[in-house]
């Protein structure tokens, strides 16, 4: 298992996953950590965690924050609310995440995506008639519609994330002709 662990973080640290620009943190700091973890240091690697590399808490807390607000903003236009407006917000405040942060947070919009898309799909079955028969709807197909509410979510919040770092690439660099 250390072996494994050891290739990993070997690879992380060559920069296979992001580049430096992309990554936010100094050359200095890079160096830094890889000493840390060539003497052996186990325990703590920093790939997941409040500010982890795979999967930070702080950027999950900002992407829920802005598809909640996204939901709810698109939601409030005039004959587009409803699942429309669910999944327009979700794929615009995924799309604003990605134009705004300078690393990829793709695993923190996904599930916040995904979240909201199954929750719009569940307050929808509720909403839609008598408190009852929702509930013994959603008892006989939860589920499915949960999955695939929440799926929904996560392609939407992926692809608004990937246009949106795309459109930040396309603007931060020369264009080469």
């Amino acid at each position: 298992m250390d072996d494994l662990d050891e290739l990993l973080d070997d690879d992380l640290a060559s920069g296979e996953g992001e580049s430096d620009a992309d990554s936010g943190a100094p050359a200095a700091a890079e160096s830094s950590a890889g000493s840390a973890r060539s003497t052996g240091s186990s325990g703590k690697s920093g790939r997941i965690g409040v500010s982890g590399r795979w999967f930070s808490a702080k950027a999950f807390a900002l992407a829920l924050v802005t598809v909640a607000v996204g939901v709810f903003a698109v939601s409030l236009i005039p004959l587009i609310g409803g699942m429309v407006g669910t999944a327009g917000g979700v794929f615009l405040a995924a799309f604003l995440l990605g134009l705004v942060l300078s690393t990829r947070r793709y695993a923190e919009t996904g599930i916040a995506g995904a979240a909201a898309g199954a929750v719009s799909t569940v307050t929808s079955v509720l909403g839609v008639g008598f408190l009852p028969i929702g509930i013994d709807y959603l008892s006989q197909w939860g589920l499915p519609l949960v999955a695939v509410g929440g799926g929904v979510g996560l392609v939407l919040a992926l692809l608004g994330h990937y246009f949106g770092r795309d459109l930040r690439t396309g603007l931060s660099q020369d264009i080469e002709g």
